[in-house]
Parts: structure tokens; C-alpha cells; sequence
């Protein structure tokens, strides 16, 4: 009697391949109205997770610097500098706390409106890449919900990413203003140190612990959540339990995501630099490179369609 062949695993890599298929399909040939909806799509996809920087320095030539007294990177200018700054926020302190509280509101109120655009356009984008509708209203009206849930999971976790950034800035402010003004010394301030040696090891280690959960919410627990019609809470336990069945999978899946965040930020940059910059203006980043964010978001989509949950498949052509 013959046995059923056993099912294959779940294979980020064949995911990639059926993702890339899949963007060649529904991208080509160019439809200027079909990538530009998809553009402000993926917008509202990024908005709010996405963090774009650039730096760049360059020394000035010269002989040898002579570093006296005077001159202002002096260690003496700066501990004199730190100890008037330590001085200041001590006569000021009520004022400080109250500006403080004001801009964290604040801050926190701008990114609430954002993460709560950005979780319509995470619904609407994933359905767009995986079923070609670009619908943007009738999207915006039926994913409300599911959106509502997953806001309250993104916002605390960008919440508890925003505090430990504070605390970890706060305590390492008032550790060097307190050792600038002279607070801090003998073997008190080595007991200090001790101490916060290990609150900084622990949020050093919270942060890409955030960042890892802010990314399953997005590239699994969305998508599972319009699959199954479940609230994000529920959506987030069965993903735990595909985690825990096919562990190798999804550890494979966070390389072959990094490296394609690398090579996408790569060709982002050099695109944007010969278009003379104009390739980094919102929607119009999101339009030009439309082919490597739809393949970005179809790879998570690929890989849960092996597993037998399905975000609308899109029709055969």
C-alpha cells in the first residue's frame, strides 16, 4: 500500500522565487496609474517604520594641533562645559521636567497619528501585492478593523522602544553631568557604574528584540490576521505556534530579509543619486523602486501561502 508523500517544508527561498515571479507578473508592462496607487500604497506601508539617514565627514588637513587649555576640545573645556550644563538644568529643573513631559506627549500624539496611518497602508499594501486590486477606498473601509487591532500592538511596541531609548539616554545624561559636577567619586561611583552596567546591557538587548516583534507584526501577524480574520493579539499566538513548528524556516527567512533590506537600501541610494535626489521624495522613492518593496512584501506572503494561509491568492493569468 503506497504512502502519501509526506508535505514538503516550508522554504523562504522558494518563497523568494515565487515573490519575484509574482512582482515580474503583476508589474509588467509598466501601468503608470497601477505603480503610482501601489506607490502611495507602499507610503503608507513604510510610514513611520522606515529610517532614513546619511552622514559623512571630512577632516581638515594640516600639520599637528597643539591642544592647550584654550582651545575649545580641551578635557578641561568640556568637563567646565558639562558642569555649567549640570549646573543650569539643576536651577531649571522644573522647567526642564515640564518641557520634558510636553515634548514626549507630544511626540508620542505624532506618532500615534502615524503608526495608525501606517497600519491601514500595512493592510492595504499586503492585499494589493497579493491579489493586483488596487482599490485604495474600498480597501481603506474594510480593513479598518483588522487595522484598529494591529494599531494598538504597533503603538506599543513603538511605545516601549521610545522608553527604553529615553531611560537609557536619561540615565547616561545624569551619570555624566553627576561625575562632571564633582557628585560622583571614590568607590560609590564604581558601585554606580556597576549597577547600571547591566540596565544598559538589558536595554541594549530590548531594542532589537522590539524591532524583531515590530517586524513579525508587519510581515506575519497582518497578513495572518486577513487570512483567518483574527484580532492581532490571536493572529500573533498562531504565529508563535508556526514558529515553534518550523523554527529553521523563519530563522532563514530573517537572513534572506536582511540581505534583501541591504541590497534594496543599496540600489535605493544609487538610484536616488542619479536622479539627482529626486528618487528620495516620498511616493515618488516608493513609485521608481515599486518592483523591489512588492517583492519585499511578497516574500512573508509566499511563505505562510506554503503553510496554508492564504492572503487572498492572486488569480492565474
Amino acid at each position: 500500500m503506497a504512502t502519501a508523500p509526506s508535505p514538503l517544508r516550508p522554504s523562504p527561498v522558494e518563497a523568494a522565487r515565487e515573490a519575484w515571479q509574482h512582482t515580474r507578473r503583476e508589474l509588467l508592462p509598466i501601468r503608470v496609474e497601477k505603480w503610482l496607487a501601489l506607490g502611495l500604497l507602499a507610503f503608507l506601508d513604510q510610514c513611520g517604520r522606515t529610517f532614513r539617514g546619511g552622514g559623512g565627514g571630512g577632516g581638515r588637513g594640516g600639520g599637528h594641533v597643539q591642544v592647550g587649555p584654550d582651545t575649545p576640545w580641551h578635557p578641561d573645556r568640556w568637563l567646565e562645559w558639562l558642569q555649567r550644563a549640570g549646573d543650569w538644568l539643576a536651577a531649571h529643573a522644573a522647567v526642564v521636567a515640564i518641557g520634558s513631559v510636553v515634548f514626549v506627549l507630544v511626540f508620542a500624539l505624532v506618532a500615534a497619528v502615524v503608526l495608525w496611518l501606517n497600519a491601514r497602508g500595512v493592510f492595504m499594501y499586503l492585499e494589493a501585492v497579493a491579489t493586483g486590486r488596487t482599490d485604495i477606498g474600498r480597501m481603506w473601509r474594510q480593513h479598518g478593523p483588522a487595522a484598529s487591532s494591529y494599531f494598538a500592538w504597533s503603538l506599543g511596541i513603538s511605545l516601549a522602544g521610545l522608553f527604553a531609548v529615553l531611560l537609557g539616554a536619561g540615565l547616561a545624561a545624569s551619570t555624566v553631568l553627576a561625575f562632571a559636577a564633582g557628585r560622583l567619586a571614590g568607590n560609590g561611583a564604581w558601585l554606580l557604574l556597576a549597577g547600571l552596567v547591566p540596565v544598559f546591557l538589558l536595554l541594549a538587548l530590548a531594542l532589537p528584540l522590539l524591532a524583531l516583534a515590530a517586524l513579525a507584526l508587519r510581515d506575519f501577524v497582518a497578513p495572518l490576521q486577513v487570512s483567518t480574520g483574527l484580532p492581532c493579539g490571536a493572529a500573533a499566538r498562531l504565529l508563535e505556534t508556526l514558529v515553534l513548528a518550523q523554527p529553521g524556516a523563519f530563522v532563514l527567512y530573517l537572513l534572506l530579509k536582511l540581505l534583501v533590506v541591504i541590497a534594496t537600501g543599496v540600489v535605493v541610494v544609487i538610484g536616488g543619486c542619479l536622479t539627482c535626489c529626486i528618487g528620495f521624495l516620498p511616493v515618488v522613492l516608493q513609485t521608481v523602486f515599486q518592483p523591489l518593496f512588492h517583492f519585499e512584501r511578497g516574500i512573508s506572503l509566499a511563505l505562510l501561502r506554503q503553510m496554508g494561509y492564504d492572503v487572498p491568492a492572486p488569480a492565474a493569468r
